[in-house]
């Protein structure tokens, strides 16, 4: 399908599915311990790096969101926060003629006709107002909520652990993708369990058919799509 560049979405998107992405910090390299010095880089990922005075180390970890409005999502841990990471994981997921809402942060994208941004920044027109109504969804519906929704839950789930390693972090984003995908695909269900069937209870556990617990989804057992 080819959205036309004007009017309300909406309606043609019913039943459509619509990717949606970001990223987020997880955990950055507070000034303290960077010991006051200036940041490794001037960019957004800046707050994951160590000075090089101090070595340069990322210690932080940035993640790059990506799924499916009441579909799948997933994460991929990348060192910084530019064109080159965003565009290869977002190209290896999702196919380019799937309609896409972002934020303008992914300007940089040229050859998705379906791609609309939200603008977070945009002002009011009334002068009561500082801040528009239109910079979480626009008149046309385009809105990138899903991906910060997606980023809130994660964020959520990583607050039990106190910290974990940048060069282990893919195996942890993994396992939340994994397991708050598996309401939407029986075959995951059925790698996981063997072929027994089973169901996600309202309590967060997974249960086969004759009520038995068998996993506790936790922390990533509130994914909101």
């Amino acid at each position: 399908m080819r959205l036309p560049k004007e009017g309300d979405l909406r309606p043609l998107l019913q039943g459509v599915p619509v990717a949606t992405c970001d990223s987020v910090v997880l955990y950055s390299s507070s000034l303290r311990a960077n010991k006051h010095r200036s940041r490794r880089f001037k960019t957004g990922s800046s707050s994951i790096y160590l000075s090089n005075n101090l070595g340069g180390e990322q210690k932080g970890v940035l993640v790059h969101t990506v799924g499916v409005n009441h579909g799948m999502t997933f994460y991929k841990s990348i060192p910084l926060n530019n064109q080159s990471y965003l565009l290869k994981d977002l190209n290896s997921k999702i196919p380019s003629h799937i309609p896409l809402f972002t934020d303008e942060g992914y300007s940089f994208i040229w050859d998705r006709p379906n791609h609309r941004m939200v603008n977070h920044s945009k002002k009011s027109g009334d002068h009561r107002y500082n801040l528009s109504r239109e910079r979480w969804i626009t008149k046309e519906g385009v809105t990138s909520n899903g991906a910060e929704a997606r980023n809130n839950t994660l964020k959520q789930a990583f607050r039990s652990y106190h910290y974990i390693s940048p060069k282990w972090s893919q195996l942890y984003l993994d396992e939340i993708s994994f397991l708050g995908n598996l309401r939407y695909s029986e075959g995951l269900k059925e790698l996981l369990f063997e072929g027994r069937g089973v169901g996600v209870g309202d309590n967060g556990l997974v249960t086969n058919l004759l009520g038995n617990n068998l996993l506790k989804i936790s922390p990533p057992n509130v994914f909101p799509y």
